[in-house]
């Protein structure tokens, strides 16, 4: 039986209420992944936070009487909240209360299929919780079960610091192993031209690397579907080309879940072309482009790497002006659709150029050596 679920989502008072309004809607897609239905949504405008609540007594108010109306079995805020918040709300509403990194953690750990994603989602679950612990030991003592204590971590989530701590440190030795065999594997691959798709989460990077590979890998109109790097191959310009998926980025993604899922994304690091997926349909594209733009300056590879943005769900697009506009602003650039296969060939043909141009530097350094 699904949870229900209210959103709470806390802006600065001269922020835009369309943006707003797309942050919340947000919010329920990512309800929604993790199992909930939203029965109600709260939003409310203010300068500061409150130091107890974070939000007003009076919305305060309002939500316990929507936990009462619609029965409620959790609220979820879009922000994330210190111990002290999660502590006085709980006690206040009587009901489950979890942010929006909770939130994103259990999806993670919903769709963590290998060993490695499920690794990385446990960590990534203790060592928030950890940060979480002082005076909250409350918050690792849900025993109701449900969104926001799922997940490989689940086991232990009554153990002592001590333990937390230990089985922290085991999960990061388990890692570092699998991070020898990448770099293994990675030897291996380093006379193949490696491509590798980015983007925000559901922008179609999957649908891509179907369309271009044949993969049949399962797609889903559900955020972070996709957790382990999948690769694929393919030929142009007889050159062997791998083709590579992974996690899908987000807007705000917490810097402490990039950092643990960083053997993964070291398919992102190895890469020689980055294929920044684009869902031109979406509104707030420009906004997605950004947040993957920001992540990828904080692995250090933004400027580092080559980058060719693919606008998908082309057919989607009718303004001639709005598609001039992109690309001008963001070059280099193609408009695709996985959907209906326009300009696939096109895009294939693009990824040869780089590919010829990686073969005959690499040919330069054989020859210079």
């Amino acid at each position: 039986m699904k949870e229900k679920a209210i959103l709470v989502y806390v802006f600065k008072s001269g922020e835009k209420r369309q943006d707003a309004e797309h942050k919340l809607q947000e919010l329920e897609s990512l309800a929604e992944t993790a199992g909930a239905t939203v029965v109600s949504e709260v939003i409310q405008f203010r300068e500061e936070a409150n130091p107890k609540y974070l939000i007003g007594e009076g919305k305060l108010e309002e939500i316990k009487k929507k936990v009462e109306e619609y029965n409620a079995d959790l609220v979820i805020f879009g922000t994330d909240l210190f111990p002290r918040h999660t502590k006085n709300l709980e006690e206040y509403l009587n009901i489950k209360v979890i942010d929006r990194t909770e939130l994103i953690m259990d999806i993670f750990a919903q769709h963590a299929t290998s060993k490695e994603a499920k690794i990385q989602v446990e960590l990534a679950q203790l060592l928030y919780r950890l940060s979480k612990l002082r005076g909250m030991g409350k918050l690792l003592s849900r025993l109701g079960g449900g969104i926001g204590t799922r997940g490989p971590g689940e086991k232990i989530l009554e153990v002592k610091r001590r333990n937390i701590m230990e089985r922290i440190k085991n999960l990061k030795r388990e890692l570092k192993k699998i991070e020898t065999q990448r770099k293994i594997q990675s030897k291996r691959r380093k006379n193949f031209f490696k491509v590798c798709l980015v983007g925000y989460t559901n922008a179609g990077k999957t649908s891509i690397l179907n369309a271009l590979t044949k993969a049949g890998a399962k797609t889903e109109d559900a955020l972070f579907v996709t957790l382990d790097a999948l690769t694929k191959r393919f030929f142009v310009n007889g050159i062997q080309v791998l083709l590579s998926d992974t996690v899908g980025f987000i807007e705000n993604l917490p810097l402490h879940l990039i950092h643990t899922f960083k053997s993964t994304l070291k398919v992102i690091e190895d890469a020689d072309l980055l294929l920044h997926i684009v869902d031109v349909s979406n509104p707030r594209k420009e906004a997605q482009i950004e947040s993957v733009n920001e992540v990828l300056y904080e692995m250090g590879l933004l400027g580092v790497k080559e980058v060719l943005y693919v606008f998908n769900k082309s057919d989607l697009l009718l303004d001639e002006e709005e598609k001039f506009y992109l690309k001008n602003k963001y070059f280099p650039s193609f408009f695709v659709s996985a959907k209906t296969g326009e300009n696939l060939n096109k895009l294939i043909d693009k990824i040869g150029e780089f590919a010829l141009k990686w073969k005959s530097e690499i040919e330069v350094k054989k020859w210079t050596k």
